[in-house]
């Protein structure tokens, strides 16, 4: 089955703005390695960025090389994951992604709509 990757990064609340999550996932068709890879390879860049939680991504990087529980890693406002799809009939890379979204934000606000696609994302566009 082929695999996918997706990061999800968290907006939290402000006064008068609820919060909510960007995610950004991979175009899909990857082998389960190579979606661990694209994973580390945006750690260690973010670990590379002239900004405070550039030490948090570092560690983060190290944690997703050694492996982590379920193939899902939080570091700072941002949760990293990879995926498997294809074993439903008509399952696309992303509509697994999907699923994986609105069950994240169920967990997490309670609400199904509260992660979006990163128009930015390369699996990703532009929201009408």
């Amino acid at each position: 089955m082929p695999w996918n990757w997706m990061q999800i990064k968290l907006h939290p609340p402000k006064p008068g703005k609820a919060g909510y999550g960007e995610a950004a996932v991979g175009n899909g068709g990857l082998t389960y390695d190579e979606a661990r890879d694209e994973v580390y390879g945006f750690l260690l860049a973010m670990a590379q960025l002239p900004v405070p939680t550039a030490a948090v991504y570092a560690e983060a990087a190290d944690l997703w090389r050694r492996g982590v529980l379920d193939d899902v890693l939080t570091a700072g406002l941002l949760v990293s994951r990879v995926y498997e799809y294809g074993r439903l009939p008509g399952e696309t890379a992303e509509r697994a992604a999907q699923s994986l979204m609105e069950e994240f934000s169920m967990n997490t606000t309670g609400e199904p709509h509260r992660v979006i696609l990163s128009g930015k994302s390369p699996g990703g566009r532009s929201q009408p």
